[in-house]
């Protein structure tokens, strides 16, 4: 950069200062589980912020100019996975990302899962039926998908947390309507697992995934349900998850 771009550079970066730069290279450090090596670390974080001096962007303060760097880099990473990915069938398993969403519950990854979420969002976007729909995609993008808390996504959209939760509470209605046809599988499988007598606590196990996936109840809800701990049901939907894939990789529905 020539000292005639340093205007330029001051649309944004002038929040870049070394403490800082220091928050983002460590957060950015911890978020890099699963990313693409070429954009791992601080290597992602300095292309999010060449993209940030390219667009000029300006910002309100410096919690504004964190959270969009962090949301930025993890959007690079789902668009290298979406460059790069070979798989194009959906399964059952790969739906169980979907159905966490409708959960209520942040899937914030990069790569396949994080790539099948903004899928749904992009249905929604161009639903026309629905008002407000780019404003209720952004808000379940940055809440559900990025991992931002409903407060952190108000500050960010310029609304207020009250608003967001109505637009959050909207998309997952939407989204159990727009996933509908693809449950079948999902119902089968809990079927299955409960009725399974190789599966170590099928019925619990079952039972849980019915109550998370399928009817949209978080887990802190289904541990109150089945008055298990939030630890026990969290170990059950992921030992479920874990069935479910290795049952879907060996041709779906098998008989015990």
């Amino acid at each position: 950069m020539t000292p005639g771009d340093t205007t330029q550079a001051a649309g944004g970066l002038e929040w870049l200062t070394p403490d800082v730069y220091e928050e983002l290279r460590a957060r950015a450090r911890a978020m890099s589980r699963g990313a693409p090596p070429t954009l791992a670390g601080t290597a992602g974080l300095h292309t999010a912020l060449e993209r940030i001096l390219r667009r000029r962007r300006t910002f309100r303060d410096r919690r504004h100019f964190t959270a969009y760097c962090l949301f930025l880099l993890r959007r690079l990473w789902i668009s290298h996975a979406r460059a790069t990915r070979r798989r194009v069938r959906r399964d059952a398993a790969a739906l169980l990302v979907t159905l966490t969403l409708l959960a209520g519950e942040p899937v914030v990854g990069s790569g396949e899962d994080a790539t099948l979420a903004l899928e749904l969002l992009q249905k929604l976007r161009a639903d026309r039926r629905v008002a407000k729909r780019r404003q209720i995609a952004r808000a379940a993008e940055y809440h559900l998908v990025a991992g931002f808390t409903q407060a952190e996504t108000a500050e960010l959209l310029g609304e207020s947390k009250a608003m967001v939760q109505q637009r959050l509470a909207f998309f997952l209605a939407w989204a159990r309507l727009a996933v509908a046809p693809e449950l079948a599988p999902v119902e089968r499988a809990v079927a299955d697992a409960a009725a399974d007598p190789r599966l170590a606590r099928g019925p619990a196990l079952a039972e849980a995934a019915r109550r998370h996936y399928l009817l949209g109840e978080s887990r802190g809800q289904v541990a109150a349900a089945l008055g298990e701990e939030p630890a026990r049901v969290e170990q059950d939907l992921r030992l479920f998850a874990a069935w479910m894939a290795s049952r879907e990789a060996r041709g779906g529905s098998e008989k015990p």
